[in-house]
């Protein structure tokens, strides 16, 4: 695309293109009109840059501290790429003892699929009550329940949880520690499917829960979980090899931080936001 001195060419477009997904650039490919659009958003910006150098704005030291953060930015991720592409250890033995020597890290916990019905005493949800109110509701709840009520036709009549009240209450499948504690640690107390619990009472108000299913854990083997252990040492050892190098570059370089300059910049910086604020009346 030309126009007066300033020129889009082809590595104008690889450089809008080629950091993105393979996927993603072909989608971008497939449609001309797309490429017609970057073509012309390409070159405003850069007709708009060169109206504002050519106004000398640009010499403002700010924006040229923006400018240059942004160079270095792109070169420092460039630079990490080479260094993150260097040799990398086979993890496969270490993966192996990494298994064998925290098994349980590696097994499935326990779970439970379970639902409720909850009335509230929270004022964060519309529906809520007094605690005494609560409790009187959820008793009578109960009673229904232990009459022969099935507790997915008192769902939708009694409870107040907006989430499940439409879906039988269902709190889907969990882990212990997974939702509010009284909750899990009633519906995980229970072992027979249907089984349903007496009161509990959590932040939120009262809940009667019921067991759908218990799931036990379950040990998984070596074969399951090598792929994710080895991408987890890969991970490490990348992230350690960086932060090595981090710190030998700062080292060999004697860097060094002006501490009471850093407070002088904080205090100023501080100072200037300030003056900033409106004045309120």
């Amino acid at each position: 695309m030309f126009g007066g001195d300033i020129k889009v060419e082809r590595i104008d477009l690889d450089a809008l293109l080629v950091d993105g997904p393979a996927k993603a650039q072909k989608d971008v490919l497939a449609s001309k009109k797309q490429i017609l659009q970057l073509l012309r958003q390409t070159y405003l910006i850069r007709a708009l840059a060169d109206e504002y150098k050519q106004q000398g704005l640009a010499d403002n030291k700010l924006l040229q501290a923006k400018i240059r953060r942004q160079q270095e930015r792109m070169l420092y991720l460039e630079r990490l790429k080479q260094i993150d592409e260097q040799p990398i250890p086979d993890f496969a033995d270490a993966a192996k003892e990494q298994y064998l020597g925290n098994p349980d890290e590696y097994s499935i916990p326990e779970k439970v699929d379970a639902k409720h019905i909850m009335i509230s005493t929270t004022d964060r949800l519309a529906q809520h009550h007094t605690r005494e109110e609560a409790l009187k509701i959820i008793k009578k709840v109960k009673a229904e329940l232990d009459a022969g009520r099935t507790f997915e036709d008192l769902v939708p009549i009694y409870s107040e949880d907006p989430r499940s009240k439409d879906n039988q209450g269902t709190l889907g499948v969990f882990k212990r520690g997974a939702m509010v504690k009284p909750v899990v640690q009633a519906a995980f107390n229970m072992n027979k499917p249907g089984e349903i619990s007496d009161i509990v009472e959590s932040e939120f108000g009262f809940h009667i829960v019921k067991l759908v299913k218990k799931f036990p854990p379950q040990k998984q083997n070596f074969e399951q979980v090598k792929l994710g252990i080895i991408e987890k040492l890969t991970k490490d050892y990348i992230r350690n090899r960086r932060e090595a190098y981090f710190d030998q570059l700062l080292e060999s370089n004697d860097a060094a931080i002006y501490e009471d300059l850093v407070e002088e910049y904080i205090a100023k910086r501080l100072e200037d936001l300030d003056k900033q604020q409106p004045v309120k009346e």
